[in-house]
């Protein structure tokens, strides 16, 4: 299998040319944040797929669906544990996130997975060098407007007929968090409707495939959860 880190995208990356002053505003106390949590989230997350019998359904599809190649776990966190999943499966993993202290704690717990610093609208990675992308809970963070470039920079990536599958919370607004078990945050959950974050996803240049909500279960947070499936449509 070819690299798929773009040395050039990833420098750039590091420096944060790439992305625009109202990204970094977004995306830089989030980051901060996940730095401070790392430790904890990694406790709390690392076996949650255990509990989860819907997302492991629609992991194994999506896994399932991918041709051969690198897939992205974007915005893998602390734990790791989406990516692991899937490598278990037998897919081929490259886990992206911007908490450099999140990424420490998941190459200690996932030894045998590659894990590459960079946040959603920045990739370190060549334009259509992935199979798939996931991205379990990690563009809940920002507004449509960053969102949006998310969205464009996954589709880079991702080659044509390349399986995408998103996972976000359903409902409407935003709610901001200032704690995580007594670890001062600062975060900002933006909720999603499935029509309009589908006819996002769209608009980014995927064909969705299917659009799902489950309710939460009794451990997590009381939201409504969205699954999006789509796959790259052909062309650059």
């Amino acid at each position: 299998m070819r690299d798929v880190i773009d040395v050039e995208r990833r420098s750039q990356t590091a420096r944060a040319v790439r992305r625009p002053v109202e990204q970094r505003v977004v995306i830089d106390p989030v980051r901060a944040s996940f730095d401070r949590i790392a430790e904890q989230y990694a406790a709390d997350f690392a076996d949650e797929l255990t509990r989860k019998p819907w997302d492991v359904e629609r992991l194994r599809r999506f896994a399932a669906a991918c041709r051969p190649g690198p897939v992205l776990d974007v915005g893998c966190g602390s734990a790791g544990h989406v990516g692991r999943f899937l490598a278990d499966l037998g897919v081929c993993v490259v886990g992206i996130d911007f908490s450099e202290r999140s990424m420490a704690h998941a190459s200690r717990l996932n030894p045998a997975l590659r894990f590459v610093a960079g946040d959603a609208t920045a990739l370190p990675i060549a334009d259509r060098a992935c199979a798939g992308i996931v991205a379990f809970y990690s563009l809940i963070y920002g507004d449509d407007a960053w969102t949006a470039a998310a969205l464009a920079e996954l589709r880079r990536v991702l080659d044509a007929g390349g399986r995408l599958l998103v996972a976000v919370h359903a409902g409407t607004g935003a709610q901001r968090f200032s704690e995580y078990k007594g670890i001062e945050v600062d975060v900002a959950l933006h909720y999603r409707q499935p029509a309009a974050f589908a006819a996002q996803v769209r608009r980014a240049g995927f064909a969705v495939e299917s659009v799902e909500v489950r309710p939460p279960y009794g451990f997590e947070h009381a939201t409504e959860r969205l699954y999006v499936a789509a796959r790259a449509r052909g062309g650059s």
